[in-house]
C-alpha cells in the first residue's frame, strides 16, 4: 500500500508541473499585430532601418472612436547594429509591445538587397516568434519604409494589398512570383540553386500616398504595383528581369499560372491573344562522357481569347500554326531568360541540383567551379503547346 501511495503522489506531482498554465502568455489588449516588416539599410547610427507596420483594430473593423476617419494602420521605424535591436528600439515608441506571429510579408529595400541580405534571415529563421511562412518582396527602386507607408485602396490593411498584389500579378500575366521565407532561405542556402524574387514598386506619389485621403479619393495619389523579378547571387540582388524575360525564368521553373500571349496573324503583328490556361514544366539532366546536359520539357495548354485578324478560328490547320508559333514564342523567352541567368552567373532555375540529381559524383566534381560550367552548360527546349478553345465565337469581326 505505501507503494501505490508513493506511486500516486509521484504522478499527481508529475501531472501537476505539465499544468502549471502558460508561463510566458500575453494579453492580447498588450500586443499590436505587426502586419508587415521593412528592412532597409540605415544611412546612419546603424546597419539596419527597420519598419513595422501595426493594424489599427478599431479602423480594420469598421469602428472609429472619433468624428474624423483614422488610418487603418501605423508605421514605426528605428535603426540598429543588429534587426533585434532596431526592433527593441521601435518598442520605445509604441503604446504596445508588437506581435510578429501574424506577420504577412517582409520587404527588402533594393540599396539593402544589392548589398546582401543573408544575414537577415538569422533571426526570422531563430527567433520562435517569427514565422517563415510571410512573403519576401523587393522595393524596386524604393526604400522597404516607403513602400510601407502607402495607404491602399481596396484593401484596409496595406500589407494585405502587398500580399495581394503580388499574388494577383503572377497569376493573371506570368510576369512575377511569390515567395515565402522559408523557400527564400532554402535557395539561398542552396549550392546549387539561386532564389526569384518579385519585386513591388510606387507608381505616383509617395508623398501624398501616406495620407488618408489616398484611400477616399476616387484616383489616388499613389499605387503600388507588383513590377518585375529579382535574381540573386551569393544573397545580392544582382539584376532585375521583367515582361518576357521574367515569364521565360518563371516558364523554366513551373511557376506560370496563367498568362497571355499575343500571336502574329495575316502578318499583322500581336493581332490574336492566347490565354495560357495550363502549364507544366520539368527540368532533366542528361551525363553523357562525363559531360551534363539539361533538358528542359515544358507544355501547354491555352484558348484563344482574342481575334484582331481575319480568321476563321474553326480550322485545324490555322490552330496548328498558331500552336507551332506559340510553341516557338515560348521557346525563344525561355532563350532569353537562360542567356540572362548565365551573362550573371546565377542559377535560378536549379539546373545544379538536377545534375546533383542524376549523378552526384559528378556534382561533387564541379561544384567548386560550378559558375563556369553553369555558363558554358548545354541547355535543350521542348515546348509541346495546344489550343484546346477558340472561344465562344467562330470567327472573328473582320469576317463579317
Amino acid at each position: 500500500m505505501i507503494k501505490k501511495y508513493a506511486a500516486v503522489c509521484l504522478l499527481v506531482v508529475g501531472v501537476s508541473v505539465l499544468l502549471t498554465g502558460c508561463w510566458n502568455s500575453k494579453e492580447i489588449n498588450e500586443l499590436a499585430i505587426v502586419t508587415t516588416m521593412g528592412i532597409d539599410q540605415a544611412e546612419e547610427d546603424g546597419r539596419f532601418e527597420v519598419t513595422i507596420e501595426l493594424a489599427n483594430p478599431p479602423e480594420v473593423a469598421g469602428g472609429s472612436q472619433s468624428s474624423g476617419r483614422a488610418s487603418t494602420a501605423t508605421v514605426y521605424s528605428a535603426t540598429g547594429d543588429t534587426l533585434i535591436s532596431a526592433i527593441r528600439r521601435i518598442v520605445q515608441q509604441t503604446p504596445r509591445e508588437p506581435f510578429f506571429p501574424y506577420t504577412q510579408s517582409i520587404v527588402f529595400g533594393e540599396e539593402l538587397a544589392r548589398s546582401g541580405i543573408q544575414d537577415t534571415f538569422d533571426l526570422l529563421e531563430r527567433n520562435q516568434e517569427f514565422r517563415t511562412t510571410p512573403r519576401v518582396l523587393i522595393a524596386r527602386g524604393h526604400t522597404a519604409k516607403e513602400v510601407i507607408k502607402i495607404l491602399s485602396p481596396l484593401e484596409k490593411i496595406p500589407a494585405k494589398k502587398l500580399v495581394k498584389t503580388s499574388e494577383i500579378s503572377g497569376k493573371s500575366l506570368g510576369e512575377t512570383i511569390t515567395v515565402k521565407v522559408f523557400e527564400f532561405v532554402d535557395q539561398i542556402t542552396s549550392e546549387s540553386a539561386e532564389p526569384l524574387v518579385g519585386g513591388v514598386s510606387i507608381i505616383g506619389d509617395k508623398e501624398q500616398g501616406t495620407g488618408v485621403s489616398n484611400i477616399e479619393d476616387t484616383e489616388p495619389n499613389a499605387l503600388i504595383k507588383s513590377e518585375g523579378l529579382a535574381i540573386f547571387k551569393d544573397g545580392h540582388l544582382k539584376r532585375w528581369v521583367e515582361k518576357e524575360d521574367a515569364r521565360g525564368m518563371l516558364w523554366v521553373v513551373n511557376k506560370i499560372e496563367s498568362t497571355i500571349i499575343n500571336l502574329d496573324c495575316n502578318q499583322e503583328a500581336s493581332a490574336l491573344s492566347i490565354k495560357i490556361t495550363n502549364t507544366h514544366s520539368s527540368i532533366n539532366a542528361v551525363i553523357k562522357n562525363g559531360q551534363p546536359t539539361i533538358t528542359i520539357d515544358v507544355k501547354e495548354e491555352g484558348e484563344v481569347e482574342e481575334v484582331l485578324c481575319n480568321i476563321d478560328v474553326t480550322d485545324q490547320t490555322t490552330i496548328q500554326n498558331f500552336e507551332k508559333q506559340l510553341e516557338d514564342k515560348t521557346k525563344q523567352e525561355i532563350e532569353r531568360a537562360i542567356k540572362i541567368a548565365k551573362e550573371e552567373k546565377s542559377d535560378v532555375f536549379g539546373f545544379g541540383e538536377a545534375i546533383n540529381r542524376k549523378d552526384p559524383g559528378l556534382w561533387k566534381q564541379i561544384k567548386k567551379n560550378y559558375d563556369e560550367e553553369f555558363t558554358a552548360l548545354e541547355v535543350n527546349i521542348k515546348v509541346d503547346a495546344y489550343i484546346t478553345r477558340s472561344g465562344m465565337r467562330t470567327g472573328s469581326y473582320n469576317q463579317e
